[in-house]
């Protein structure tokens, strides 16, 4: 991390300041050290360029070794990545240019390098409670206005009202309880700042069904090595999937990412069968949250389940 961004970080368990003791610097940057709280004596080890305000990974492991095995997909792609935000988030350049950026669940950092390199952020912090942060900064972690931490979004290590920006896609609902997952996150977006959230939409239930079981009765019985092999494999039902009638029933009962591209399509089958929390919801639901966190002019994105909203 740069020296400078000690300043965007407090103990995010008393949220009092923290100090900077640096074991070893990089390309003026520091690649080894602690923070240490000066109230509580709290540290969080800084480790290949990354705080750690976590020790483990807890329920996201998964996800660690899903971006490591497809840490390039998503990034060698930006305008795939790109479009995604436009269409799940409706986000764009104006609403992140010049300004201060909170990312939830960065992964490797695709939409961070969209939002540092072409929107023009101010400053973008990357959060992930998984080894993903290390993919992460391998890919995007050396643009200046680019800071990548692990931390768990329930005990965030910022002062409330610190971010003009805060987005999350694909998220929330892989944690024990979206709707606090999301309330977590809002406090710090100032007033007049936005959130913008994208999550699994309630209205495919026999699909979810069908998936979930798949998921809980065979796929978490996988390893990572064994689920990324299962991945490759099934893409190519794809073809099979998209022939009349015959394909619209396999869909239905054995669910798979349907990208064109067969590298996405093999990521986005591993992200499908590997999360040990996985929720759908409604639109007028999230709606809801938005409403009791006091947020204005709320809209749903293009593709549901997007939802953003200005804090009054």
């Amino acid at each position: 991390m740069l020296k400078e961004a000690i300043d965007f970080f407090v103990c995010p368990s008393c949220k009092s300041n923290l100090s900077l003791e640096i074991s070893q610097t990089k390309n003026d940057r520091v690649k080894e050290g602690i923070l240490t709280c000066t109230n509580c004596s709290n540290k969080y080890q800084i480790i290949n360029f990354i705080p750690r305000f976590v020790t483990n990974e807890e329920y996201v492991s998964s996800f660690g070794d899903e971006w490591h095995l497809f840490k390039d997909v998503k990034n060698t792609r930006p305008s795939m990545s790109k479009d995604e935000m436009s269409k799940y988030l409706n986000l764009n350049k104006e609403d992140i240019e010049n300004k201060l950026v909170l990312e939830i669940g960065c992964g490797a950092g695709p939409y961070l390098d969209i939002s540092a390199k072409e929107y023009k952020a101010k400053h973008i912090i990357g959060v992930d409670l998984s080894r993903a942060v290390d993919a992460a900064y391998e890919n995007v972690g050396e643009l200046e206005n680019v800071t990548i931490i692990q931390a768990n979004l329930f005990h965030l290590p910022f002062k409330e009202k610190s971010f003009d920006l805060i987005y999350s896609l694909g998220v929330l609902h892989h944690t024990p309880d979206t709707k606090k997952a999301f309330k977590a996150i809002t406090p710090y977006v100032k007033k007049q700042g936005l959130v913008s959230i994208w999550l699994y939409g309630k209205y495919w239930e026999r699909k979810i069904k069908n998936q979930n079981f798949i998921r809980r009765n065979i796929t978490s019985k996988f390893s990572s090595k064994q689920l990324y092999t299962f991945s490759k494999i099934s893409s190519y039902f794809y073809y099979l999937y998209l022939l009349p009638i015959i394909g619209d029933g396999l869909r239905e009962r054995f669910p798979l990412a349907m990208d064109k591209d067969i590298q996405v399509r093999q990521l986005n089958t591993f992200d499908m069968y590997s999360p040990t929390y996985i929720n759908y919801h409604y639109l007028d639901e999230v709606y809801e949250w938005f409403e009791e966190e006091n947020f204005k002019d709320i809209r749903p994105s293009r593709y549901l389940l997007g939802m953003k909203g200005y804090k009054a």
